[in-house]
C-alpha cells in the first residue's frame, strides 16, 4: 500500500512539474490544422482557433525556413550636388571689365548631375519557429548609383559657367568660369539587416508584425568634375591651356539599431496590400577625400596639385525605410510549402551622408599660374542620400 502511494505522489508531482512548465511551449499541440481562408488558402492558426494576437507564423504548421530574393530598379538622389551656376551673361571675351559681369547673375541657373536609374538586387534568408510565432532573418541589399552630365558654353554663347567646386583661380581675372564641365557621381550602396519579429493577427484580414534587429550600412560616393576652357584656357593670356579635374570621396561605414513593422491587408484569395515602415540609428565613420589639380592640355601634359585635404570623423546617422505594394500568396502541396509574390514601390532615406567641403579661391590678378596670391573660401552645403524605385521580391517557406 505504502509502494502504491509513493508511486502516485511521484507521478503527481511530475504532472505538476510539467504543467508548470507548460510543456513545450515551442511546437503546436498536434494535430496544428489549418486555418482556411477563401480559394484554398490556409494559414496554420488563425484569429478564430488561437485567440488574441494569434501568430501568422508558421505558415506551414511547423518550423519554416524562407529563402527571399528580390531585384528592383532605382533612382538615388542626393542633395547638395550643385556643380556650376549657368549665368545668362555672354562668356567673357576680354580680361577685366568682361569677367567682372559674371558677379551679377542674371536668369542664372544652378546645375546639378542627372541621376540614373539603375538595378540592384536582395536576398534574404530567415527561420519561422513554433514558438509563439517568432521569426529571424537576414537580408542583404547592394544598389550601384549613378549620375552623369555634360554641359558646354563656348565664348559666342549666351551665358557662362561659374563653377563651385574648384580651388583654382588663374592669372585670366579674379573670377573663375569655364566653357565645358563634365561630372560624374557613383554611389555603391551595401546594406545587412538582422531581424527578430513576429507576425500577428489584429483582425481577420490584416496581420501586423512588429521587429527589432541591427543594420550594418556601407555607403560610398565618389565625385569627380573636369573644367575645361574659361579660366583653363590660354585664349587670352600666354599661359597655357590646362584641363581640371577634381575628384572627391565621402565613404561612411555603421552599425546600428534597426526597428519597425510590416502589414498586409488581406483581400482574400491570397491577394493583398502590404505597407512597411523602419527606423534605423547606425554609429559609423565618415571618411573624406578631396583633390583637385590641373594638367596641360598639351603634351608633356604637366600636373600641378591644387588642393589635397583629408578628414574623418564618428557620427551617428538616421535611416528611413518604407514600402508599399500589392502582394499575392499560397500553401501547395498539402499546406508543406508557402510561396509569396510582392510588387510594391520603395523609398529610403539617408540623412546628411553628403559631407563634402567645397574649397574656392578668391584670387587676385596676378600673371603666375596657378595664382595663389588670393584666399580659399571654404564652405559645406550638407545634404540627404535618397533611393526609391520599383521591387519585385519572391520569398519560398519550407
Amino acid at each position: 500500500m505504502q509502494k502504491s502511494l509513493f508511486a502516485l505522489s511521484i507521478l503527481g508531482a511530475a504532472n505538476i512539474a510539467i504543467a508548470a512548465r507548460g510543456g513545450d511551449n515551442c511546437a503546436p499541440e498536434p494535430p496544428a490544422t489549418c486555418y482556411p481562408e477563401n480559394c484554398n488558402h490556409c494559414y496554420c492558426l488563425g484569429p478564430e482557433n488561437y485567440g488574441v494576437n494569434a501568430p501568422v507564423r508558421p505558415v506551414t504548421c511547423n518550423g519554416d525556413w524562407v529563402i527571399s530574393a528580390a531585384g528592383f530598379y532605382w533612382n538615388a538622389h542626393q542633395d547638395g550636388m550643385e556643380y556650376a551656376i549657368d549665368n545668362r551673361l555672354k562668356n567673357p571675351a576680354f580680361q577685366g571689365g568682361g569677367i567682372l559681369d559674371l558677379n551679377n547673375l542674371i536668369d542664372a541657373e544652378y546645375k546639378t548631375p542627372d541621376f540614373k536609374w539603375d538595378w540592384g538586387f536582395k536576398v534574404g534568408l530567415g527561420y519561422n519557429t513554433t514558438c509563439d510565432g517568432w521569426d529571424f532573418g537576414v537580408v542583404w541589399t547592394w544598389y550601384r548609383g549613378k549620375a552623369n552630365d555634360h554641359i558646354e558654353a563656348e565664348i559666342d554663347d549666351n551665358h557662362t559657367l561659374i563653377p563651385l567646386w574648384s580651388a583654382y583661380s588663374s592669372s585670366v581675372g579674379s573670377i573663375t568660369y569655364a566653357t565645358d564641365i563634365e561630372t560624374h557621381w557613383k554611389l555603391q550602396l551595401n546594406l545587412v539587416d538582422i531581424e527578430l519579429g513576429r507576425e500577428y493577427w489584429t483582425s481577420k484580414y490584416l496581420s501586423f508584425r512588429p521587429f527589432v534587429g541591427i543594420r550594418i550600412a556601407c555607403i560610398e560616393q565618389n565625385f569627380e568634375i573636369q573644367h575645361k576652357g574659361g579660366s583653363w584656357s590660354a585664349a587670352f593670356t600666354e599661359d597655357p591651356a590646362f584641363n581640371d579635374e577634381v575628384d572627391l570621396d565621402n565613404d561612411f561605414k555603421g552599425v546600428g539599431l534597426r526597428t519597425g513593422f510590416d502589414t498586409v491587408w488581406n483581400f482574400g484569395c491570397g491577394w493583398g496590400l502590404f505597407g512597411n515602415l523602419a527606423a534605423s540609428i547606425v554609429y559609423g565613420r565618415f571618411t573624406l577625400d578631396h583633390d583637385e589639380q590641373i594638367r596641360k592640355a598639351s603634351s608633356p601634359h604637366n600636373k600641378i596639385k591644387i588642393l589635397e585635404t583629408e578628414e574623418s570623423f564618428h557620427a551617428s546617422r538616421a535611416m528611413l525605410d518604407l514600402a508599399l505594394g500589392i502582394q499575392w500568396a499560397s500553401l501547395f502541396c498539402d499546406c508543406q510549402y508557402g510561396f509569396t509574390v510582392q510588387l510594391g514601390w520603395e523609398q529610403h532615406l539617408f540623412f546628411h551622408q553628403n559631407q563634402l567641403w567645397r574649397v574656392n579661391r578668391i584670387g587676385d590678378d596676378e600673371s603666375v599660374v596657378p595664382n595663389n596670391t588670393g584666399e580659399n573660401v571654404f564652405f559645406q552645403r550638407r545634404g540627404t542620400l535618397d533611393t526609391q524605385g520599383w521591387t519585385l521580391r519572391v520569398q519560398f517557406e519550407f
